[in-house]
């Protein structure tokens, strides 16, 4: 694929067959994550958790199914591993700076999933089960995540049967004004 093909075919895969990323795959995802622009290029601030424990994906599942205040759904969508994007803690002095480490994390996850369309793999963005781990002093002390670190966002990956191909994209999805 070509770099606008997978631009246009990049979806956003809610089911898997449950059968487990290879080695390989997972080295491509963490290389596509530390191509990724960093501000400053102080890519220290940046933390990468790789989640594959059943029994983790579990908890973080039914943490954020109790923050939707539904137990029958699945935030993470079965998916066999969550990659965990967390950030240095903002300064709470630098107002100017505060929204960086969020920035950062997206686009980290954003390049993980671009690749994951190149490799035919499912990806899906995890945003709410992401503000449920935030949310449990537990589930973070499971994540060992360097001191001052915050979880911002997460890629849930896995083999999937879904099919990716190229598709229009209007350009009103989001609106724009033009200063000439």
């Amino acid at each position: 694929m070509n770099t606008l093909d997978t631009l246009f075919s990049r979806k956003s895969v809610r089911s898997y067959t449950g059968e487990q990323i290879t080695a390989e795959e997972l080295e491509v995802m963490l290389k596509s994550a530390n191509a990724a622009p960093i501000g400053m290029g102080r890519y220290e601030n940046i933390h990468i958790t790789i989640i594959q424990n059943p029994d983790l994906l579990y908890k973080i599942d039914a943490a954020a199914a109790a923050m939707f205040n539904n137990p029958n759904i699945h935030p993470l969508y079965k998916a066999p591993t969550l990659i965990l994007v967390s950030s240095k803690r903002p300064d709470p002095n630098n107002k100017s700076m505060e929204n960086i480490a969020f920035s950062n994390a997206a686009i980290v996850a954003h390049n993980m999933v671009l690749a994951a369309t190149e490799l035919d793999l499912g990806a899906c963005y995890i945003w709410g089960a992401t503000a449920a781990i935030s949310k449990k002093s537990d589930l973070i002390a499971e994540l060992n995540l360097p001191e001052n670190f915050i979880p911002c966002c997460a890629v849930a990956l896995g083999k999937t049967d879904e099919k990716y191909s190229v598709r229009e994209i209007p350009l009103n999805r989001i609106t724009k004004n033009e200063i000439l």
